[in-house]
C-alpha cells in the first residue's frame, strides 16, 4: 500500500473540511464592520471621547478602526481555533484517534494535512475582514483622517498573521492534552493575553508612561498610532507567518509523533 504524500492528504483534509464556520465568518466580518460604522457615530460623544483619550486615538476614524481590528482578531483565531481542536484533541477525547494514527499515514503528517482547513479558515476570514475595513474607511470619509484605507487593510493583516501564528501554536499544546475544555480555556487565554494591554493602556496609562517602545510592542492600538508603517508591516507580517505557521503545525507533530513512539 503506498503512502500518501502530505500534499495529497492536505488537499483531502481541505476538500472534506466543514465550509459552515468558514462561510459564516467571511459573512459576519463585512457585517461587523458596517454596523460599527453605522451604529458607534451615534454613541455619546462622552464614550467616543473616552475611548479616543484612553487609546490615545486622534479622532473618531481611530475609535472605529480599532473596534473593527478586533473583530478581525476575534473571528480569524476563533474560526481557526474551532477547526483546531478537531485535529487532535477531539479525536483523543472521542478514542478515534488511535484507529486515525493506525493508518499509513506518519503522525507529523496527520497533524499537518488536518491543520490545513483551520488555518486556511482562519487566514481567508482574517483577509475578507480586514479588506471590509479597509473598505469602510474608504467610503465613510467625514470620521476622519488619523487612518488610511491601506493602514487599516495593514493593521487587520497584521492581525490575521498574529491569530494565525497563534492557532498553530496552540497545536503544540493540544497533541499532549486530553480534555477539550482545558484547551479551549488555554486557547482563549493566550488570546486575552494579547489583548490585555490595550486593556492596561485604557485603565492604568501610567504602566507605560515613559516606556513607550513598549507601548508599541504590545497594545494593539499603536498599530494606529503607525498607520503609514502598518500599511506595509501588516502584509509583511502575513507573509513570515505563514512558514511560522507552518513550522509550529509540523513541531507539534514532532511532539505528536514522539508520544506515540513511547
Amino acid at each position: 500500500m503506498s503512502i500518501p504524500t502530505l500534499s495529497a492528504l492536505a488537499a483531502a483534509e481541505w476538500r472534506h473540511a466543514p465550509r459552515r464556520a468558514l462561510l459564516l465568518g467571511a459573512v459576519a466580518g463585512p457585517i461587523m464592520i458596517a454596523l460599527t460604522h453605522l451604529v458607534l457615530p451615534l454613541f455619546p460623544a462622552r464614550v467616543i471621547d473616552f475611548m479616543r483619550r484612553g487609546f490615545i486615538l486622534d479622532d473618531l476614524a481611530g475609535v472605529l478602526v480599532l473596534n473593527d481590528l478586533m473583530a478581525v482578531y476575534f473571528l480569524a483565531f476563533f474560526i481557526g481555533l474551532a477547526g483546531s481542536l478537531g485535529v487532535v484533541l477531539m479525536a483523543r477525547e472521542e478514542h478515534r484517534l488511535e484507529i486515525l494514527l493506525a493508518k499509513p499515514i506518519r503522525p507529523g503528517d496527520f497533524v499537518a494535512a488536518r491543520c490545513v482547513p483551520a488555518l486556511a479558515g482562519a487566514g481567508i476570514v482574517g483577509v475578507a475582514t480586514a479588506v471590509a475595513c479597509g473598505l469602510a474607511v474608504a467610503v465613510h470619509p467625514d470620521i476622519g483622517d488619523s487612518v488610511s484605507s491601506a493602514g487599516t487593510l495593514g493593521a487587520g493583516l497584521f492581525l490575521t498573521a498574529l491569530a494565525l501564528v497563534l492557532v498553530a501554536g496552540m497545536q503544540l499544546l493540544f497533541v499532549r492534552l486530553r480534555d477539550p475544555f482545558l484547551g479551549l480555556l488555554l486557547a482563549c487565554f493566550a488570546w486575552l493575553a494579547t489583548c490585555i494591554p490595550a486593556a492596561v493602556l485604557l485603565y492604568r496609562p501610567d504602566v507605560f508612561q515613559g516606556r513607550p517602545r513598549l507601548a508599541d510592542a504590545l497594545v494593539m492600538s499603536s498599530l494606529l498610532w503607525h498607520d503609514a508603517t502598518t500599511s506595509w508591516l501588516g502584509p509583511l507580517a502575513l507573509v513570515l507567518a505563514l512558514p511560522l505557521a507552518w513550522l509550529l503545525v509540523r513541531a507539534a507533530g514532532a511532539l505528536l509523533a514522539r508520544a506515540d513512539a513511547l
